[in-house]
């Protein structure tokens, strides 16, 4: 189902607004009205949006999870799975860096990470030909996965899109580089 444009616009308003507010300030010392005074919206169209400062951060994890889905659902499906789909990862947590490091910066960043935990396993099983009794492997490609895109925004990307894909390729196959 998709929201209307004004809900749309109220929640990008609002999300700039936290994330104006989190390059100069702490989350826990923004408050609600900080939000809405920067975004330009009154405090009901806060909460018909969002219940808490961590649903605005949840909510665009579920936007970065979807941006992921769109991007990789092709190429999992024409079985071209593995390194373009890696690559197709780190191009998204790429674009959406700036995010990750006020999160980073914050100690939020498993607000992303919990946003799209269940989903992102799912994907990674399908990515990597995980089965699906195989828990453990999902579970550590998930967690290895998040903590080298943490790791890599916290160097300030001193990697290339290309060269991070080709890391993570070869520490997920094993292999020394890619052929």
């Amino acid at each position: 189902m998709k929201e209307n444009v004004q809900v749309t616009r109220s929640k990008e308003w609002i999300y700039n607004a936290l994330m104006y507010l989190l390059k100069k300030n702490a989350f826990r010392k923004v408050s609600i009205e900080d939000i809405t005074k920067k975004a330009g919206v009154a405090r009901p169209t806060f909460y018909r949006n969002f219940e808490s400062k961590e649903d605005i951060l949840i909510d665009q994890g579920r936007k970065i999870y979807e941006r992921l889905m769109t991007d990789l659902e092709s190429g999992i499906d024409a079985g071209d799975a593995t390194y373009d789909s890696i690559k197709k990862m780190i191009i998204v947590f790429d674009e959406y860096s700036e995010l990750f490091e006020v999160l980073i910066n914050n100690n939020l960043e498993y607000l992303i990470f919990q946003s799209f935990e269940v989903e992102i396993s799912s994907l990674l099983k399908k990515i990597f030909d995980v089965d699906k009794e195989d828990r453990y492997k999902a579970k550590f490609l998930e967690g290895a996965l998040f903590s080298i895109v943490v790791d890599w925004i916290k160097n300030s990307k001193a990697e290339s899109v290309e060269e991070m894909t080709k890391i993570i390729y070869n520490l997920i196959t094993f292999n020394k580089q890619k052929s």
